[in-house]
């Protein structure tokens, strides 16, 4: 059995001023206790052991929706179990609401009753809900998200940066922003640039390049935006990273296969007319004298048609090997198509240091090829141009070339011949008189 002193006191409610209400000595009146209770912005509904309503005040009239008021003395269907719990409320005509309600028993006019007390909680759910549905997103976001303090302080990052970067949690709580979007392998004009964004315009977007934890180079596709207060100062940035290295590698393959031969990976004829294009601008520029090489393999075609398409493949791909090798660095050398080869010569003085050149490409391609066994003869003729004697334009210098190439091949082969010589004029006669200059 329960003991007095365990036993909770009861509630009384508007008795009759006696030991059964609240009216008696030191209590607020009946009057004074219904202007509290319809003062109050919770709802309050009292119910009888029968499930009549016997009062509710103006909160509860605004929380249902309706006049309670007019229903009591009629069953309500009201929950009176004691305890906590919320409860939907359908007010007529309006979207539902959510109320946390708070059941306890009590004596009304000497009757057992239960007392309901409703808080509308409407709104703090939906911001719960909202809360709840950000946290959802922000753990769950393919993207990485990071939280900042005003003072550019790292508060909270999610798991997608954690996996992109690297990072461990504890390695980036508290840290500065700017340690995190920095990286030696951009313009270290950048962050300052990406400060002025977002204080000029609340956001900035645009490609970071970072290193992750273990030093590999992450490119991501990055938005900082400020969180502003009602006086449009900062109070947090929200930084966004989209991971974009495997489309930036995917490009750059791209781009490779774009620009260069599938065979030999020299760069291919698209790839040669625009580093000549560019380098004629220099020349235009600075007056510089600019060669183009065309170089057309002697004896390919019987080497190709006796060991096969599969050898010849082979064939050309150690030709590109020893052409990268005997050229300069500033020289660039691309594969036309075919056996064709062509060469851009730059940093030169005179047609004698591209005669240079030429010379040491025939000496090269010259020496066998050795290929499973078989040692291969087949030699090279080579067309000069000269830039700006033979050509002012990237197709004017190739067409000039070619067709030098041509006579060289007209006059025995394993030769070079220049657009500008006469016909009739001996090949090779820059190096063979010694006006050359050492062009290695």
């Amino acid at each position: 059995m329960e003991s007095p002193a365990m036993r909770p006191p009861p509630a009384y409610w508007l008795g009759d001023g006696g030991g059964d209400g609240f009216g008696g000595s030191g209590h607020p009146s009946e009057n004074e206790l219904r202007a509290i209770l319809d003062s109050s912005a919770d709802a309050i509904i009292v119910v009888d052991s029968r499930g009549v309503l016997r009062y509710a005040n103006p909160a509860a009239d605004r929380l249902f929706g309706r006049d309670l008021q007019a229903l009591r003395g009629t069953g309500f269907g009201f929950p009176t179990a004691p305890g906590r719990t919320e409860i939907d409320v359908l007010p007529p005509g309006e979207k539902p609401r959510v109320a946390e309600m708070h059941v306890t028993s009590l004596t009304w006019e000497h009757e057992a009753a239960s007392l309901a007390i409703l808080r509308d909680v409407t709104e703090r759910k939906a911001m719960e809900d909202e809360l709840r549905l950000a946290a959802q997103v922000f753990d769950n976001a393919s993207e990485g998200l990071l939280i900042t303090d005003a003072g550019q302080r790292v508060l909270k990052v999610n798991p997608a940066f954690l996996s992109i970067t690297g990072y461990e949690p504890g390695e980036v709580y508290g840290r500065p922003m700017g340690d995190l979007l920095d990286s030696e392998l951009q313009d270290p004009a950048l962050p300052g640039d990406i400060e002025a964004g977002v204080r000029e315009d609340g956001r900035w977007e645009g490609e970071l390049i970072k290193r992750r934890r273990d030093g590999t180079a992450c490119y991501t596709w990055t938005t900082v935006i400020a969180v502003r207060d009602e006086a449009e100062q900062p109070t947090h940035f929200i930084v966004t990273f989209e991971d974009i290295t495997r489309w930036k590698e995917a490009e750059r393959r791209l781009d490779h296969l774009a620009h260069a031969d599938p065979l030999t990976d020299l760069p291919n004829r698209n790839a040669f007319h625009q580093h000549l294009d560019l380098a004629l601008g220099q020349a235009r520029r600075h007056g510089d004298v600019v060669a183009v090489l065309f170089l057309d393999l002697d004896h390919f075609k019987p080497v190709n048609d006796a060991l096969g398409h599969s050898m010849g493949d082979e064939i050309l791909q150690a030709v590109a090997r020893r052409l990268r090798e005997t050229v300069r660095g500033s020289d660039l050398v691309a594969r036309l198509g075919g056996d064709e080869f062509i060469v851009l010569v730059r940093d030169i003085q005179r047609a004698a240091d591209a005669a240079v050149v030429a010379q040491k490409v025939i000496d090269q391609l010259s020496t066998p090829f050795e290929l499973y066994g078989h040692e291969i003869h087949i030699g090279c003729s080579v067309g000069i141009a000269m830039f700006p004697d033979d050509g002012r334009d990237g197709d004017g210098l190739i067409h000039r070339a070619d067709q030098a190439m041509y006579r060289a091949k007209d006059h025995g082969r394993g030769l070079f011949a220049f657009a500008g010589e006469a016909e009739d004029r001996p090949l090779n006669l820059p190096l063979r008189t010694g006006h050359s200059a050492d062009c290695s």
